[in-house]
């Protein structure tokens, strides 16, 4: 059969239907000699959307920046064209660049603090762009600027305008970033992690307000995520990619429903494992494996499973000691009218073996509750038992003795900052142990070698130091430093919101496989709720510094009762979200404001 040619009055309509094409881009770091990207090729067409998904490093973000004209020294595209708007960009010099982004495209990114200038109020720095790209008068800048914010849905634009970066939320923020990237109407929008590290309530809004900009004044999106449902929400088209490559492409639907590569399937298989759906079905048995189990070597040395078993239901006969017991526990910081209450009346139980997820946005006391456990916060009304004992008002003396015998241990989100950068990986392993004191040289590296081997690292990396490690490597060594002593609580507080999507399911089965080997319990905080319902046997949600709602994760998941529990259900992501859900998330936050 011939091949259809399509003819000059075609490939005009085609054109004209076309904003943005790559043809077999291929970045290279020129320092390094080292190809980074291999020949990646799409087609944004006129107020359509493609989603970039992927690992970190995997080259999606460098494919967006060579879009930008924004890649760093010494990397550059060394090969195939990119074309905007009818245009080959591929070569333009930097005065061309500067002219195009803004008004042609534009983007936003994660961590919207650090495109922002700390000391101008938020609204000035909308102004300042109107002012010198379009050149309207102050005034005439100022009223478009209150416009704009007021466009992407912030409350009381006039009073965010004259706001800090540091008085307002990521969420607002990013809102805020989003105005300015829409301020000189570009017809290409990148949205390159935007939602990242964001609540998950907070994500969903973000997501439902690209959408909406898409169709009220006709962008065209590229959004790039390491999350496949968070992609599978907005995109016609999706690229996978990983290590550079370009390993599956093509309509969403047909990824999600028959992915071809073992990579992509394993995203898929994740929202499986670990989506709200799966955590409803474990009230009524294990979790079945995905039809074609696939592993693959995520964390090197690792080999990551999807096939996993189901959390464990929690056993403990109700006369078990709990672990941990919080009694109207509260927590206030300042005076007068400056004081704040950060946790009110707060009580759980959690007991030996039993896993206890809390989940809330930022600022809804879950970290307070966390730090009030370990007295690092000085409690201002209520109790906390560990194992029976008393610690809310322990003195200083007594609460470095509490620490020494490790009963309780911390994992914190970043690894990075939580390891010492000077010290090898081993000797932050066995820090628990010199400090606790009674063991010598050769029983310590031996209980550091079965900690490397329980939280599956491979010994070649005992001498690593933690700028060498990936992100789910460093986590797996502060998980291995904090079981080190044996404690009968872990207290994990974000351990996969700064990991990407292969590296966090890897983790969460890293945790769930401990807890049939280890005898220790687990206080799980998280904004996101795939995660919290991934692992936990009971849930509580916390809501302006208050428990609003408790029990059984399968029973929060599948019949919330409080507006924001019904709220944060109906933003999660996944793979099968849809128009109507942005409608009822509308509904839902409506009748939380009046709640």
């Amino acid at each position: 059969m011939t091949p259809s040619v399509a003819g000059p009055a075609d490939r005009d309509a085609v054109d004209r239907d076309t904003v943005l094409t790559l043809t077999d881009v291929r970045i290279h770091n020129d320092a390094a000699d080292e190809e980074l990207v291999h020949g990646v090729s799409l087609r944004l067409r006129r107020g359509g959307v493609v989603g970039i998904v992927g690992e970190s490093g995997s080259g999606k973000s460098l494919t967006c920046k060579a879009v930008l004209g924004v890649l760093p020294e010494h990397i550059e595209v060394a090969g195939g064209s990119i074309e905007l708007l009818g245009r080959d960009v591929t070569g333009l010099s930097r005065p061309e660049w500067t002219a195009l982004r803004g008004t042609s495209i534009s983007a936003v990114f994660q961590d919207p603090a650090s495109y922002l200038n700390p000391s101008i109020r938020v609204g000035k720095q909308v102004q300042e762009v109107l002012r010198v790209k379009q050149g309207l008068s102050r005034a005439a800048a100022k009223q478009r600027a209150i416009e704009l914010l007021d466009a992407v849905h912030l409350r009381d634009p006039d009073y965010v305008y004259e706001q800090y970066v540091h008085e307002l939320s990521g969420g607002m923020l990013q809102r805020v970033l989003i105005a300015i990237a829409i301020s000189l109407e570009p017809e290409v929008l990148i949205a390159d992690e935007a939602t990242t590290a964001l609540d998950t309530t907070v994500q969903a809004g973000i997501l439902d307000l690209l959408v909406e900009l898409k169709e009220r004044i006709g962008l065209s999106l590229i959004v790039v995520s390491h999350d496949l449902a968070v992609v599978a929400q907005l995109c016609d088209e999706v690229l996978v990619m990983r290590e550079g490559h370009v390993v599956e492409q093509g309509p969403t639907a047909a990824i999600l429903h028959a992915p071809q590569h073992e990579y992509t399937r394993l995203l898929v298989a994740e929202h499986e494992q670990y989506g709200l759906s799966a955590a409803a079905s474990s009230a009524s048995g294990p979790r079945l494996p995905v039809s074609e189990p696939v592993s693959v070597s995520v964390l090197e040395p690792v080999s990551v499973s999807v096939s996993v078993p189901a959390p464990r239901s929690s056993s403990a006969p109700e006369s078990t000691e709990p672990v941990l017991r919080v009694d109207g526990l509260g927590v206030h910081f300042g005076r007068g009218r400056g004081r704040k209450q950060a946790l009110e009346d707060a009580s759980l139980v959690i007991r030996p073996g039993e896993t206890v997820g809390v989940i809330g946005e930022s600022g809804a006391g879950k970290s307070t509750l966390a730090r009030a456990v370990l007295g690092l916060v000085r409690a201002t009304a209520g109790s906390v038992h560990v194992g029976g004992r008393d610690v809310t008002h322990l003195s200083g003396r007594e609460r470095r003795a509490f620490g020494r015998d490790g009963v309780v241990q911390y994992v914190f989100q970043d690894p990075l900052r939580s390891l010492d950068p000077e010290h090898t990986v081993a000797a932050s392993v066995a820090e628990p142990l010199r400090i606790r004191g009674g063991f010598d040289r050769a029983a310590i590296d031996a209980a550091v070698r079965r900690q490397f081997r329980a939280v599956r690292l491979d010994e070649s990396l005992l001498d690593r130091f933690p700028g060498e490690l990936s992100g789910g490597q460093r986590q797996r060594v502060a998980i291995a430093r904090a079981l080190i002593g044996e404690p009968r609580l872990l207290i994990l507080d974000e351990p996969v919101s700064a990991l990407d999507s292969a590296n966090r399911v890897a983790i969460l089965e890293l945790l769930r496989e401990l807890r049939s080997t280890v005898d220790v319990a687990m206080l799980f905080i998280s904004h996101d709720l795939g995660s919290v319902a991934g692992i936990s046997d009971r849930t509580i949600v916390l809501y302006r510094s208050r428990i609003v709602e408790a029990g059984d994760t399968a029973r929060i998941v599948t019949a919330p009762t409080h507006p924001y529990t019904r709220l944060l259900v109906g933003s999660a992501p996944t793979l099968t979200s849809g128009p109507t859900d942005r409608v009822q998330r509308e509904r839902l936050r409506a009748g939380l404001a009046v709640s």
